[in-house]
């Protein structure tokens, strides 16, 4: 085999594999994107459950570690008297996302009838093909008028 001949076969080699490198590389990219969109998704069909007390199916939305920490019925009870305000708040909005790789950070702004507003933190995992919820924390309860921090549209 000529010299010639062996450098196109070698150029080849790393044609191949310097694509093959960049289409995993887009796969991963893709596989692990946060759409800010399908992050509130998840965090509103769980809002959605609870509303419906739907617990089973607000259930599914969190994280397989969450759910060995706690069944289903230690769920409920957490929920009932852990965050009634969050089950009927009558709207929520949330901040901008934070997130690296397959973890994820939400603020979440629950409104309720009277005025109050109950900020949260909500951790989401990637898990496999879904974002799922891993943690919600709970932060001091604002006064109707307080102002939140933030651009008004």
């Amino acid at each position: 085999m000529s010299r010639a001949a062996k450098y196109c076969l070698l150029g080849m080699l790393v044609a191949i594999c310097g694509g093959g490198l960049a289409w995993q590389y887009e796969l991963e990219r893709r596989r692990e994107s946060m759409s800010p969109g399908e992050l509130y998704g998840v965090v509103m069909k769980q809002v959605s459950a609870f509303r419906s007390d739907d617990y089973a199916g607000a259930y599914q939305q969190a994280s397989t570690d969450f759910q060995q920490k706690f069944d289903i019925e230690a769920f409920e009870d957490l929920a009932r008297t852990e965050y009634p305000g969050l089950l009927h708040a009558s709207r929520v909005e949330f901040g901008a996302v934070h997130g690296r790789g397959r973890r994820a950070v939400i603020p979440a702004y629950f409104f309720l009838k009277d005025g109050d507003v109950i900020p949260c933190v909500y951790s989401l995992v990637r898990e496999e093909e879904a974002w799922k919820i891993d943690g919600v924390r709970v932060l001091r309860r604002l006064p109707p008028g307080q102002r939140l921090s933030g651009t008004r549209l």
